[in-house]
């Protein structure tokens, strides 16, 4: 394994009622990019239910093959999924990290 070079965290908070769309509609890009992106290193979607609030999260050797397949039509195809994200999501912050300190196995 390499080093990793850059983390991807998104913290999204559901509108009330669909909190359960949103954990579905997280995870299933997370989950289809860890077969189509090169050097995903560890990936999770995490919910914290009391927050209605889900938590995404994607270790990278690097940065660039996540925005080239996020660029790319099969990219913007599998991230939104078919999903309204704006009926679903209340709120969104995205945050691009450089790892400087970690466990992964």
């Amino acid at each position: 394994m390499n080093d990793p070079t850059f983390t991807f965290v998104s913290v999204s908070t559901a509108k009330p009622g669909k909190l359960d769309d949103l954990i579905r509609a997280a995870s299933r890009p997370n989950e289809i990019m860890g077969q189509r992106v090169e050097g995903v290193i560890g990936r999770q979607v995490a919910v914290d239910r009391e927050r209605n609030t889900v938590v995404v999260w994607s270790t990278f050797e690097q940065r660039e093959p996540l925005y080239t397949y996020l660029s790319s039509e099969q990219g913007k195809l599998d991230h939104a999924g078919g999903e309204d994200l704006e009926a679903i999501i209340e709120t969104f912050e995205m945050y691009e990290m450089t790892p400087v300190s970690g466990q992964l196995q």
